[in-house]
């Protein structure tokens, strides 16, 4: 069926894959998040644009199966707040932001409430202290975000960062500064962060290259690292020297893309799941933690949207909008 969700999961951590399968529903965008006693849950713009989610019964487990949760969209982000309930931001039909969120930790949702602004690409990210932070593409290209004034509380209100640009990624640093990423307006990437933890942010920077789409991973020793489809398809990454610090500079990676996720092994080492130009499913991976990489191979199954979640015992779960 068009635009079925499928997933695919190691048998083991840092191990084989066991193979596609249907997992029920469809979508034309997904995102994945980790309940507080270890449950994946998945969220998912459905092809009639309804907010959906299906969920682990037991931490490792089966699926419920999909529940409408109220709402329309277009693309969805899911984060955990400090105090473990999961929280989802998502860009409606209207363009207008929205969030909803667990009532308390691994339950029920409050039901769907207008968060103040509009955009066309949205990201999230949890600061130091816990308070979670939402950061966006607005309608006029313009860079926005909007955070939680205290832990698992409400929300400041939307507040211009600088910049424009097309599509947003964020990590958090070793020391615990937000920085994020972005594809500009003009193809190129830039970065900005937090210049102390929980704080004012540096102001947008070049970072090098060009691209049409971005993701960003921290390596085990806290290096982020940020994997990339270029303006030519191909596959690149650049990653910080030491943790916090300056940046190495593009490199390509192998293979191409048209969609990338990034996933850490249960010992550490990144690896990265994507949709290359014949739409096939492809994984790469760091052969040692914070070290070099094996090469594209192909996972099985095709594609067009892809996400990565690691379970409560450590394994890689990918889940994907099949074609």
């Amino acid at each position: 069926m068009p635009n079925a969700i499928v997933h695919n999961w190691q048998i083991a951590p840092n191990s084989g894959w066991h193979g596609e399968l249907a997992l029920g529903g469809n979508a034309n965008f997904i995102a994945a998040g980790q309940n507080l006693d270890g449950r994946l849950e998945i969220f998912y713009v459905n092809t009639d644009g309804k907010i959906c989610h299906n969920w682990q019964t037991i931490p490792n487990g089966g699926w419920h199966g999909e529940l409408m949760l109220g709402g329309n969209g277009q693309q969805i982000a899911c984060a955990r707040n400090q105090d473990g309930r999961l929280e989802i931001f998502y860009v409606g039909t209207d363009q207008k932001i929205y969030h909803n969120w667990q009532t308390i930790p691994n339950g029920g949702w409050h039901g769907e409430l207008a968060l103040g602004g509009s955009a066309k690409d949205i990201a999230v990210g949890q600061d130091q202290d816990g308070r979670l932070e939402i950061f966006c593409i607005g309608a006029d290209d313009a860079i926005r975000h909007n955070w939680q004034v205290v832990a698992n509380g409400g929300w400041h209100g939307e507040l211009t960062l600088g910049g424009s640009g097309e599509q947003i990624a964020c990590a958090r640093n070793q020391n615990g500064r937000l920085e994020i990423f972005y594809v500009g307006t003009d193809q190129k990437i830039y970065h900005n962060w937090q210049t102390v933890p929980n704080g004012g942010w540096h102001g947008e920077l070049a970072l090098g290259g060009s691209a049409t789409y971005i993701a960003a991973g921290r390596n085990a020793d806290g290096r982020l690292e940020i994997f990339y489809i270029g303006t030519d398809q191909k596959i690149y990454h650049n990653w910080q020297t030491v943790p916090n610090g300056g940046w190495h500079g593009e490199l390509a990676l192998g293979g191409g893309a048209k969609d990338i996720a990034v996933g850490q092994d249960k010992d550490g080492r990144l690896e990265i799941f994507y949709i290359n130009a014949s739409n096939a499913i492809c994984h790469n991976w760091q052969t040692v933690p914070n070290g070099g990489w094996h090469g594209e191979l192909a996972l099985g199954g095709s594609g067009q949207k892809i996400v990565c979640a690691r379970n409560q015992d450590g394994r890689l779960e990918v889940f994907y909008i099949g074609l």
